[in-house]
């Protein structure tokens, strides 16, 4: 994943600037939905389109919940964000953060598919996303703040109300675990 240089500072930032403006602390965990609310992103389940296209809806939620996670949907420069409501709660969250974060970093609308009918993906505003939405959701602080308690990763998932692959993730890009060992380390030596 080659991002641009200093993205990973401003997914950070991004990250403690939205918990300062939700009156949370820099480690406390963040809620997708609350966020959505104050960026006025309207987030709506799939499961809302089930009377009109329910065919659809039922073979994207029980047939095969896995070939549709979110998207976000324009109406002229309004967005809106689409959600598989039949994953877990922790993937909602991924996903419903990873959405948030085109709409945080103004990523213009793509089209869908390619002339050949194949998904259209745009790697680099994809690869942008898939780092942003995690770090929202556990921030550089919690990371640290998960290592320091010595939180299991059940702990950690449920607190954070996030997805083990995505605090593994944020543990290890942030170092989190050697970090803190560096810390108690010159503590336990007074250096």
């Amino acid at each position: 994943m080659a991002l641009r240089r200093g993205f990973k500072t401003e997914a950070n930032n991004y990250s403690r600037e939205f918990r300062a403006e939700m009156g949370l602390k820099p480690h406390d965990p963040l809620c997708p939905w609350k966020l959505a609310e104050i960026l006025e992103i309207p987030v709506l389940p799939l499961s809302e389109f089930r009377d009109e296209y329910p065919s659809e809806t039922d073979y994207l939620t029980i047939v095969d919940q896995s070939c549709f996670s979110a998207v976000t949907v324009f109406h002229g420069h309004r967005r809106l964000i689409v959600h598989n409501d039949s994953h877990h709660l922790k993937r909602q969250a991924s996903n419903i953060s990873h959405e948030l974060s085109h709409g945080i970093l103004q990523h213009p609308p793509t089209e869908p598919f390619s002339d050949h009918g194949c998904r259209n993906f745009n790697k680099k505003i994809e690869d942008e996303a898939n780092w942003l939405g995690p770090a929202l959701l556990i921030s550089e602080e919690a990371a640290l703040h998960i290592v320091k308690l010595g939180m299991s990763m059940d702990e950690a998932s449920d607190f954070y109300n996030s997805t083990k692959d995505v605090i593994t993730m944020r543990l290890n890009v942030t170092g989190a675990k050697s970090r803190v060992a560096r810390m108690k380390s010159k503590r336990r030596y007074g250096t």
